[in-house]
């Protein structure tokens, strides 16, 4: 996926959320007129992550790994919010003839938009969509293969609810779809030219409301 594509998608997001000429006031005044409305979340998760690519998924033999993330919040106006998440993805496999082992890695963070159409006293849907920015590496230790890094850049779409607990807490839980593909300098055995690390992300987490 050429980087245009999510590069234009956050320039939209941000222009939605600060530039459609609202004044700082008006998210002043949303807090006025919503007093509930915190402010700020913030707080960690657990997810599995189910990785696309065909050739990870059968060299390190499983589609899906459980990790923990944290995510931060900031509301702007009305009811959407600023959002980005951290979380790393890593699997390790010994390579066939040598039993070396080898080790991927996923640095991933999302920044993007959350829109919370309804505001119920127990629960908050919320859909949203931004932007995907990664970086990988693959390591092979007690060898001489040389290992590999790289950037990849994407999109994700999401939904979910929060499901608040006290006025300072809310469980949460989410279904993300990502969409990260880099092009590879070379070809991979099996004729592929591209390295598919977008995927699914569902899971639940705790977020402070302050």
């Amino acid at each position: 996926m050429k980087t245009r594509v999510p590069a234009a998608l956050v320039c939209m997001l941000i222009f939605m959320a600060f530039g459609s000429g609202l004044p700082a006031a008006a998210a002043a005044q949303d807090q006025v007129n919503n007093p509930s409305q915190p402010r700020f979340r913030i707080g960690p998760y657990f997810e599995g992550w189910m990785i696309n690519d065909k050739n990870l998924k059968s060299f390190f033999g499983h589609s899906q790994r459980n990790l923990p993330g944290i995510e931060a919040s900031v509301h702007t106006m009305y009811n959407i919010d600023v959002w980005l998440n951290y979380r790393i993805y890593t699997d390790e496999t010994e390579t066939t003839f040598f039993g070396n082992k080898d080790k991927f890695r996923i640095n991933a963070a999302s920044v993007g938009l959350v829109y919370r159409p309804v505001i119920w006293k127990i629960l908050e849907p919320f859909v949203g969509a931004g932007m995907e920015i990664y970086s990988y590496s693959e390591k092979i230790e007690g060898g001489e293969l040389p290992g590999t890094s790289g950037n990849a850049v994407g999109y994700h779409i999401q939904a979910g609810t929060y499901v608040n607990i006290t006025k300072f807490l809310a469980g949460k839980l989410f279904f993300r779809l990502n969409g990260v593909n880099k092009t590879l300098s070379q070809t991979l055995p099996d004729g592929t030219t591209k390295l598919d690390l977008g995927g699914k992300e569902f899971g639940i987490g705790l977020v402070a409301r302050f």
